[in-house]
C-alpha cells in the first residue's frame, strides 16, 4: 500500500515538474545561415521564451561537444572552452547570440542547449548545421559553342566552375528553360588547390527548328553553392541562314480641312427676277481619313 502511494506521488511530481517546464520554456529554436565563406564570421542565434523563472544557463555545443557557456549569475557571464577549430567572437555573443568566425573546421552540427532556473531546472534543445564554404574567384565559363546552327546540327556545349568547397552545381537552360536530364552530363575533379573542387558539365543534343526564337537560341549556364552563390554565363547563337527583318511600319496620311459654304435663300428665287437675300454661313468639318499602305 505504502509502495504504491508513493509510486503516484512520484508521478504527480514529474508531470508537475514537467507542465512547468513547458509553461516556463518553450518556442526555442535556432536561427543559424546555411553557410558561411570562409574567413568572414557566422552569426548563430538560439531563442527561447522564459516565463514565470529565471534563466539558469545556456549552453553551446559542435558535435556534442561543449565549447561555450552563457550563466547569467556567473561572473563574467560568457566562459569559451577550448575546441580545435572554432573563435568565439565574445564581444559580438551575448545570452541569445553565439558569434564566431568562420575556419575551416567549423563546419559540423551545432546544439543550443537553455536550461531554466529552479524549481524545474527545465531543459530544451535546438540544433542546425553550418557549412563552411570556399567560393569560386570567377563566374563560370561556357566553352564550345559555333556562332550559327540549323535544324539537325549537334549542338554540344560544356560549362565549368573552378576550385570551390564544395563542387558548384551546375545547370543548363535553353531559352530560360532547364534542359533535359539526359542531355546533361556532370563530373566533379580537383583544383589546383588539393582542398577545392572543379565542377564540369556537358551538355549536348540535335537542334530542332522549334529551339529557334525569332532566328535564335539562348543557351545558359548557372553554378549555385547552397544559397549564398549563383552565378551565370549566357551565350546566344544564331539560326544558319536566316534573314532577320524588321517589317516597316503602315504609311498614313491625313485628309485635309475644307471650309464648306452654305446659301439660303428668302422670299424669292432666281429665275422669278424677284429680289432675294443671301446669308452665307461657314461651316468647317474635319474630315480625317487614313490609308494604309501595305
Amino acid at each position: 500500500m505504502y509502495s504504491a502511494n508513493k509510486s503516484v506521488v512520484l508521478r504527480i511530481a514529474i508531470f508537475f515538474l514537467t507542465t512547468q517546464g513547458v509553461l516556463c520554456l518553450r518556442n526555442a529554436h535556432m536561427i543559424i545561415p546555411e553557410a558561411v565563406e570562409r574567413g568572414k564570421t557566422a552569426v548563430i542565434k538560439c531563442i527561447f521564451e522564459l516565463e514565470n523563472e529565471d534563466l539558469y544557463q545556456v549552453k553551446w555545443y559542435r558535435n556534442d561537444e561543449e565549447f561555450c557557456r552563457y550563466a547569467p549569475r556567473d561572473v563574467p557571464p560568457l566562459k569559451v572552452f577550448p575546441v580545435h577549430g572554432i573563435e568565439v567572437v565574445q564581444e559580438e555573443s551575448d545570452v541569445e547570440t553565439l558569434t564566431i568566425k568562420a575556419t575551416k573546421e567549423a563546419r559540423g552540427l551545432y546544439t543550443c542547449e537553455v536550461s531554466a532556473d529552479a524549481p524545474s531546472f527545465f531543459t530544451l534543445q535546438v540544433h542546425g548545421t553550418l557549412n563552411i564554404v570556399d567560393l569560386p574567384k570567377s563566374d563560370p565559363e561556357l566553352n564550345g559553342l559555333k556562332r550559327y546552327y540549323r535544324p539537325g546540327m549537334k549542338l554540344k556545349a560544356e560549362c565549368i566552375s573552378y576550385d570551390s568547397m564544395p563542387a558548384a552545381n551546375l545547370t543548363f537552360y535553353i531559352n530560360n528553360e532547364q534542359a533535359i536530364s539526359h542531355h546533361v552530363w556532370s563530373r566533379v575533379g580537383s583544383g589546383e588547390n588539393g582542398d577545392l573542387w572543379t565542377a564540369y558539365s556537358t551538355m549536348q543534343y540535335v537542334v530542332q527548328k522549334h529551339h529557334f526564337v525569332r532566328g535564335k537560341i539562348k543557351i545558359r549556364c548557372s553554378a549555385a553553392i547552397y544559397s549564398i552563390y549563383f552565378r551565370s554565363h549566357e551565350r546566344v547563337v544564331e539560326e544558319e541562314g536566316a534573314i532577320n527583318t524588321i517589317a516597316p511600319l503602315p504609311e498614313t496620311k491625313e485628309a485635309i480641312v475644307f471650309p464648306i459654304n452654305r446659301i439660303s435663300f428668302k422670299n424669292g428665287s432666281v429665275n422669278g427676277g424677284m429680289s432675294y437675300s443671301t446669308e452665307y454661313r461657314e461651316v468647317g468639318i474635319l474630315l480625317i481619313f487614313t490609308y494604309v499602305i501595305k
